[in-house]
């Protein structure tokens, strides 16, 4: 955490910052790699181009970013976010009238909301849906007595 939080502080105290960024790197590589094995052999049944698109990467990558970055507890909330939110939204227009909204504005609308989501974290929240619940879990422990 010394040298992904503070570079300077961590080679103040001897971490040598190649290295341990390089394992870092090569660790994470690994563990990336394991799991779009087992992602691509376990739900695609194969290994094909159409499967690791720039629309699967920038849902990955807005997972993170809703999530929160540094947190595995944010990439879940994150990925329940991005699964479950084109649901809502597909109940939600199908609560509207017959006609209203097709499928095509449905799914630009959709894109709209998670560009503007993304901002807003960026913005507001850079540590995600992680944050706001530790923030939560925090003001409901000690809710009754707020002094």
């Amino acid at each position: 955490m010394a040298v992904r939080d503070m570079d300077t502080a961590a080679a103040v105290i001897g971490i040598r910052l190649f290295k341990a960024k390089l394992l870092a790197f090569a660790i994470s590589g690994f563990y990336l790699g394991i799991a779009g094995s087992l992602w691509a052999f376990a739900y695609l049944g194969t290994v094909e181009p159409h499967g690791f698109d720039l629309n699967r990467s920038f849902q990955i990558l807005f997972i993170i970013i809703i999530g929160g970055l540094g947190s595995v507890q944010g990439n879940f909330f994150g990925a329940a976010f991005i699964v479950l939110f084109p649901i809502l939204l597909g109940n939600l227009s199908a609560q509207l009238p017959v006609g209203l909204i097709d499928s095509g504005q449905l799914e630009n609308i959709q894109k709209m909301l998670f560009g503007a989501l993304i901002i807003a974290f960026l913005i507001k929240e850079p540590e995600g849906l992680a944050r706001l619940w530790q923030r939560f879990r925090q003001r409901a422990r000690v809710w009754p007595l707020r002094y």
